[in-house]
């Protein structure tokens, strides 16, 4: 009961997390992430998952009693994703390793295949991804392609309901065009989306292909170096006229290579 009343949590903010003061000095944030709260105090390294969001912050006072303070500025003071330094270009535009565009999941080949599919999706609503996927129900920051606006918006809103592929809400965000001028507009952009992939670097557009970029990657996430998967990171997230395809061909890839593992155990 201490402990409680030496916290206090700030409104939720944008990107979902609820900034924490420790006897009225900022000491870092909690959020909910599937179902489990977490705290985290920039430039330290907290991996416990807790119940509900007075455990994260009580765990805050714990860290802060303890002599343990944040060692760089707090997060809402750095750049957003895909904007900071070791980017190679401002979020949205192509680069050469695509970290920002790398899902905020554990990296594994399905979150990948999921990763390349939401992408892909977004471009046919009008969306350009600012940050990797985060999964179907946590906030994830992309701009509006109808009118420039930047935001969070949820994976399951967007994917439609039941499997139905409708987006919601049907105004997009608040300020967007007109409701009725939405569908005019998107059909527009449709007209820079190929069936084939045009680009200087070829991404899989066929099985065989797609299949070894798959056991390439899955190579790359066995290495103990985080850098190894961002190497392999190009064919698959690098934006692409024909994300469609490439999103429905990685997809019967990896059904292939899961059946075909599946089938020598």
């Amino acid at each position: 009961m201490e402990q409680q009343t030496r916290y206090d949590l700030g409104k939720r903010e944008e990107d979902g997390r609820y900034p924490v003061t420790v006897d009225s000095v900022p000491v870092g944030t909690v959020h909910r992430r599937h179902g489990s709260w977490y705290a985290t105090m920039p430039g330290r390294q907290i991996l416990i998952r807790f119940t509900d969001r007075h455990a994260a912050a009580a765990h805050l006072v714990t860290m802060t009693d303890a002599g343990i303070r944040p060692t760089i500025p707090a997060p809402a003071d750095t750049p957003a994703s895909g904007t900071a330094p070791f980017d190679a270009t401002p979020a949205g535009i192509a680069s050469q390793t695509y970290r920002h565009l790398l899902p905020d999941l554990r990296l594994t080949l399905p979150n990948l295949v999921r990763s390349v599919e939401a992408m892909a999706r977004l471009d046919q609503l009008g969306w350009t991804p600012l940050e990797g996927y985060p999964g179907a129900d946590q906030p994830w920051r992309m701009e509006c392609r109808l009118c420039g606006w930047q935001g969070r918006r949820f994976w399951s809103h967007l994917r439609g309901r039941n499997g139905d592929g409708i987006p919601r809400p049907a105004n997009r965000h608040p300020g967007c065009i007109p409701v009725e001028k939405i569908s005019a507009q998107l059909i527009h952009l449709a007209a820079d989306r190929l069936s084939e992939c045009r680009c200087d670097f070829q991404h899989p557009m066929e099985i065989s292909y797609a299949l070894s970029v798959l056991a390439n990657m899955n190579d790359a996430l066995s290495e103990t170096s985080p850098v190894a998967p961002i190497l392999y990171a190009r064919p698959l997230l690098e934006p692409c006229p024909a994300s469609a395809r490439r999103a429905n061909v990685l997809r019967i890839a990896y059904n292939r290579r899961t059946a075909a593992l599946r089938s020598i155990r």
